[in-house]
């Protein structure tokens, strides 16, 4: 039985919790162990079944969790090199590097029946990656949040997926009119910040063109976006290029399950 399901998705907090089998996995633990307990607990699987947790990058709505629980389970946590360093440097791994298997863009870890390809993704912090994880069954999950824009080598890693959980962070009108001051509303902006409605909704036909059956829009910001106008606007793009629901799938990961 294969599960994929957004915990936690925002800037508020991030996990993702991913089932293949007997294999459970999480990506990301940006809220506090105690929250990330309860939601596991919620769908019947708890913290001593997780096999290892993939991180993305150093952003406290990413690791935030990450100590307390490597330090509780013994699980191992892989992570890009310059977000290990910079997490232990600033004292927020302590028990946490004895677990800590540093694993770059390009690099890749082989669970038992999960495979994780690793790849890079522009964003404004010391290592942010993606990540390809490839099941037993032969099918494959992309995951991709925390980007500017997306590269050629993000594009590659995300063809041929059957599901991508994929960034649609802000609506660019709520940005712009909205209460952030300028240089937040820049570094956003920027190509080494956040992707916009707009810019997954352009990329989400390519995806489909590659074979790919449900896109997961993720890390909606809550001042700049709804699930609604995340919704609407990547649709819409699918509905221009005649693509219905039957043929791709769009969701949403809310902010918590719980």
């Amino acid at each position: 039985m294969k599960k994929i399901i957004p915990l936690f998705s925002g800037s508020s907090g991030n996990c993702t919790y991913i089932k293949y089998d007997d294999e459970e996995i999480l990506v990301d633990a940006g809220v506090s162990m105690k929250m990330i307990e309860c939601a596991l607990n919620s769908i019947n699987t708890e913290l001593s079944h997780i096999k290892a947790i993939f991180v993305t990058h150093e952003h406290t709505d990413h690791i935030k969790g990450v100590e307390a629980i490597s330090k509780a389970c013994g699980i191992p946590v892989y992570i890009n090199g310059a977000s290990a360093e910079y997490a232990v440097q600033n004292g927020i791994f302590f028990e946490t590097q004895k677990y800590i298997n540093e694993k770059n863009a390009l690099d890749s870890v082989d669970l038992n029946k999960i495979h994780a390809d690793i790849f890079k993704t522009p964003h404004d912090s010391c290592g942010s990656v993606g990540y390809r994880f490839t099941f037993a069954d032969g099918s494959a999950l992309g995951y991709a949040t925390d980007m500017g824009y997306i590269t050629k080598g993000v594009a590659e890693a995300l063809f041929g997926c059957e599901t991508v959980i994929l960034e649609s962070n802000h609506d660019l009108e709520m940005l712009k009119n909205g209460p952030y001051p300028y240089y937040l509303k820049h570094r956003i902006l920027s190509d080494k910040g956040h992707l916009s409605n707009n810019a997954s909704a352009d990329f989400l036909p390519y995806l489909f063109e590659k074979g790919n059956k449900k896109v997961i829009l993720a890390h909606l910001s809550e001042h700049n976006n709804t699930p609604r106008i995340a919704y609407e606007t990547n649709t819409d793009a699918l509905k221009k290029e005649g693509i219905n629901a039957d043929e791709m799938k769009i969701t949403v990961a809310m902010k918590s399950i719980l």
